[in-house]
């Protein structure tokens, strides 16, 4: 009985690793914001990008390694939650269905013959 309730606290991790990530892939907010320096009329702008922004930059440290445009960056958050969604989802399902399985395995020197 002991190795059972290892086993389901095993897969507890993962499942609720993914619930997490399931639940803020679902609740991001829709703003497009850019993860560096978003700069428009030659200064930089805090806070989300608008449409039109044209040189948001993507910093690597501190070192600026790529620009986006609003639509890039829309289509990359857009992409990002996607993922961590699908990635929730996989988590979730097997954290579930290993607990599931680990809890209704026959306990050993029991039946079986």
């Amino acid at each position: 009985m002991k190795y059972r309730a290892v086993l389901v606290a095993l897969f507890a991790v993962p499942l609720a690793w993914g619930a997490g990530n399931l639940g803020s892939a679902l609740a991001a907010p829709g703003d497009v914001v850019c993860p560096g320096e978003n700069v428009r009329d030659g200064e930089e702008h805090p806070g989300p990008m608008r449409p039109g922004d044209t040189a948001c930059s993507v910093l690597d440290g501190s070192v600026a390694v790529a620009t986006r445009t609003y639509e890039q960056q829309r289509q990359v958050q857009s992409m990002e939650r996607r993922q961590d969604a699908r990635d929730g989802v996989l988590l979730l399902g097997y954290g579930a269905a290993g607990a599931l399985l680990a809890w209704r395995a026959p306990r050993p020197g029991t039946g079986g013959d």
